[in-house]
C-alpha cells in the first residue's frame, strides 16, 4: 500500500511531466550542496525546473504516461530538468556538466519517447522556441505583405487591406518583443 506522501509525490511528478515539453534526466551524485544550488539558480533563470525524484516514483509515472524505454536510466541518483524549451535546458545542463564532472546527463524524454544522453545533449543545437516562432512569423509575413501590397494598389478593398496590414504589424511587434525579452534574459 503506497504511503500518502508517495501518492502526493507521484501526482506532482505526473503534473510536472505532463506540463513539460522536454525532460532531461541527470545523475548528480558527488555535487556539493553549493553546486546544486548554483545549478538550480541557473535553471531558474532560464525557466527550467530542476528537481530530485525517487527512481521508483518516476517509473510509476512513466508507466502511467506510457513513456517507453526509461527503465534503464533509473539507476543511481536522478534529478530531472523540466522545461518547455528543449534548447535552454540542454544548454544549461551541458555547460554545467562541462564545468562539474559529477553532473551527468543520463537521458531525455520528448513526448512519450526516451532518448539517450547523446541525443539529449544534441538538443543544445536546437533553436529556442522564440527563434522558431520568429522564423515562422517571418516566413508568413513575406507572402502576406505581398498580398497586402497587391490589394492596396487601387483595389476597392483598401480599407480591408489597411486593417489586415495593421493587425499583421501588431502581431509581428508583439512576437519581436517576446524574442527581445528572452534574449535580454539570456544575456543577463
Amino acid at each position: 500500500m503506497p504511503s500518502p506522501k508517495n501518492i502526493q509525490q507521484v501526482e506532482s511528478i505526473r503534473e510536472d511531466f505532463q506540463n513539460s515539453e522536454v525532460i532531461i534526466l541527470t545523475e548528480y551524485q558527488g555535487l556539493t550542496v553549493a553546486e546544486m544550488n548554483e545549478l538550480r539558480d541557473q535553471c531558474r533563470e532560464a525557466e527550467v525546473r530542476y528537481k530530485v525524484y525517487k527512481n521508483n516514483l518516476i517509473s510509476v509515472v512513466a508507466q502511467e504516461l506510457e513513456i517507453e524505454g526509461i527503465e534503464p536510466y533509473l539507476q543511481g541518483t536522478t534529478a530531472v530538468a523540466l522545461s518547455n524549451d528543449p534548447a535552454a535546458s540542454a544548454k544549461i545542463l551541458a555547460s554545467f556538466s562541462d564545468e562539474h564532472e559529477n553532473l551527468k546527463i543520463k537521458a531525455g524524454i520528448l513526448g512519450n519517447q526516451t532518448i539517450d544522453a547523446a541525443a539529449a545533449e544534441k538538443l543544445v543545437d536546437m533553436p529556442s522556441k522564440e527563434q522558431l516562432i520568429a522564423t515562422a512569423v517571418g516566413g508568413l509575413k513575406a507572402p502576406i505583405s505581398g498580398l497586402v501590397n497587391v490589394l492596396h494598389q487601387g483595389s476597392p478593398l483598401t480599407g480591408l487591406v489597411n486593417v489586415l496590414n495593421g493587425s499583421l504589424r501588431q502581431v509581428t511587434t508583439v512576437l519581436q518583443a517576446i524574442v527581445d525579452q528572452k534574449k535580454a534574459a539570456e544575456s543577463a
